[in-house]
């Protein structure tokens, strides 16, 4: 199932990093949505590394698909999501429950992709190296530099456009590292999220699983990476 339909729909929701192995042989699973898993990604990471204490995000969301924005959409105004907490926060604590996190989102007038910004309070005061060591545990999320021209999501799809992905495919989650910032016990990162590429990955590891033709999820997130050119 996609991360449109609800957790009760399997009872099982899916990241490939996060619970692969509770997957296994299981009739279904929900690959939880594109902003679901990015969260998952950046927060599991932190997590793995023992200094995330809880997280607090705001998501700016493109409008509508590209290919249908001729159809709907909004111009000139931003539509915040009318409840806080927005429910992508919850969503992650269906892969993983013990996530202290919230989230707030609001519609903006665009459709290259989506974009985070996260405070994060710490269980312990780090360095910025350190927390960047912690990101680096994941395979599908991509560093990038603000100071490399890469300004915009507009800007961000055209290096992957140029790198030779299909469409410009984005199948990491692509945070800014020179952006990210240790303040005392608090951090702060923004990223952009693909709103289609992003989930691939996972739904090819989702389907390793739940045959059971793979039981090492990192043995799939290697080879599934392998497969779609993610270095």
């Amino acid at each position: 199932m996609q991360g449109g339909d609800k957790h009760g729909t399997t009872g099982h929701s899916f990241n490939a990093e996060t619970n692969y192995e509770s997957a296994l042989n299981l009739d279904a699973t929900r690959v939880v949505s594109c902003n679901t898993t990015s969260i998952l990604r950046t927060l599991g990471a932190l997590k793995r590394a023992n200094i995330l204490e809880y997280a607090r995000g705001t998501l700016l969301r493109r409008a509508t698909d590209p290919w249908e924005s001729h159809l709907g959409g909004i111009m000139n105004t931003m539509v915040p999501e009318k409840e806080i907490l927005s429910h992508q926060g919850p969503d992650a604590q269906s892969v993983d429950p013990e996530l202290d996190v919230i989230t707030s989102a609001v519609k903006v007038p665009e459709t290259l992709s989506h974009m985070h910004y996260w405070n994060i309070k710490l269980k312990k005061q780090v360095t910025k190296e350190e927390v960047l060591i912690a990101l680096k545990t994941s395979s599908r999320i991509k560093l990038i530099r603000y100071d490399q021209g890469l300004v915009s999501n507009n800007t961000i799809k055209e290096m992957f456009l140029d790198m030779g992905r299909p469409w410009g495919d984005m199948y990491e989650v692509v945070l800014w590292e020179d952006m990210l910032k240790v303040v005392g016990d608090e951090l702060f990162y923004a990223y952009v999220v693909d709103n289609q590429a992003i989930v691939i990955p996972e739904t090819i590891d989702a389907i390793r699983a739940l045959t059971g033709i793979e039981i090492d999820g990192q043995k799939s997130i290697s080879k599934t990476n392998k497969s779609l050119g993610i270095n």
